[in-house]
């Protein structure tokens, strides 16, 4: 755990509000993630990438939390996606290192 991790509670009551967006999400997860809830930090982040598909940062995390958690196949369904989003976004910085732990995990298979 992070000497400072995120607040969950106040981020956790904003879900059903109005503020409750893929960011919020995103937010929640890593929050948790601190907290090594990893299964619950993958739904938050589920939730993100559904609400918003072109959300990379939010495919990249779930992806390392898929494969830390065993499911290659996931996390590379994951990477891939977050590849394509970063691409539409024009982010080549997270495109590349996407296209690096993709690779990496192909490698481990």
């Amino acid at each position: 755990m992070s000497p400072h991790p995120l607040p969950l509670e106040p981020l956790q009551r904003l879900l059903g509000s109005a503020r409750e967006t893929p960011l919020l999400h995103m937010s929640i997860a890593l929050a948790l993630q601190q907290r090594g809830r990893q299964d619950e930090a993958v739904a938050h982040l589920r939730t993100a990438v559904e609400r918003d598909p072109a959300y990379a940062a939010a495919w990249r995390l779930l992806g390392l939390l898929l494969a830390e958690g065993g499911d290659r196949t996931a996390a590379r369904d994951a990477f891939t996606h977050g590849i394509a989003a970063a691409r539409t976004r024009g982010d080549r910085q997270l495109e590349k290192e996407l296209g690096v732990r993709l690779r990496r995990l192909d490698r481990q298979a």
